[in-house]
């Protein structure tokens, strides 16, 4: 699986694949019968373009933070809505989230600090999501992680370097748990496999059966979590 997230769409007309961004989505496009690895190993070649290109391209148009109607939190659609206060917060129930904005802020900065409260708040829940999935998984692939960092990117779900250093996308908080617990299952693998081989994937299925299903969710949902 390539560190990029990707909109894969198949057809049986197809003859070829096609890798093209737009606004910020990288799009991939393949016959419906290719054969997923080779897939997989290709894009892994594409990431230094992918990254090149997704540098210099306008991001999709942003969310607007003042109207939305909801927020993505564990897979479920929250209803939201901000107010001002005396000070920036906010407050969460299990139906529905609400931002609160220091009534010091000026009004043209409203949308950047509402953004920037909901991604401080995904990033202190992800702190703690995955320093326990790590803990937990690491002891059980036997493996031996150096440090964990959460980030916020638009181009990768995680990542593994070779120090030892896994890294997590605070926006997948935003999605269901079984579906943060494959990467950083996927992640973790690549302690013992810096690749994507047959014996890496076999790797992922023993502790992460459903991983397909998870990667899916990740491809059909990734224009939400990402804008």
């Amino acid at each position: 699986m390539p560190d990029f997230a990707y909109q894969l769409q198949l057809s049986n007309k197809r003859r070829t694949v096609q890798l093209l961004i737009r606004n910020g989505a990288v799009i991939v496009r393949a016959p419906k019968s290719i054969c997923r690895q080779w897939l997989q190993s290709w894009l892994q070649q594409k990431q230094d373009w992918v990254y090149k290109t997704l540098a210099v391209q306008p991001e999709a148009a942003p969310i607007c933070w003042l109207t939305r109607p909801t927020v993505l939190l564990g897979g479920k659609a929250l209803a939201y809505q901000w107010s001002l206060a005396k000070k920036s917060g906010l407050a969460r129930t299990e139906q529905a989230v609400t931002l609160y904005l220091a009534e010091r802020i000026s009004k043209k900065r409203y949308p950047f600090y509402l953004q920037k409260l909901w991604r401080e708040y995904l990033t202190t829940e992800a702190e703690q999501v995955f320093g326990q999935l790590v803990t937990d998984y690491a002891a059980k692939m036997q493996l031996q992680p150096k440090a964990i960092i959460i980030g916020d990117w638009r181009s990768r779900w995680g990542y593994c370097k070779q120090s030892g250093e896994l890294g997590f996308n605070c926006r997948l908080m935003q999605a269901p748990l079984w579906v943060a617990r494959y990467v950083v299952v996927h992640e973790l693998a690549h302690l013992r496999h810096m690749n994507h081989s047959a014996a890496f994937w076999q790797l992922v299925q023993a502790f992460e059966p459903d991983y397909q299903a998870a990667k899916a969710w990740l491809n059909k949902h990734q224009h939400e979590l990402l804008a």
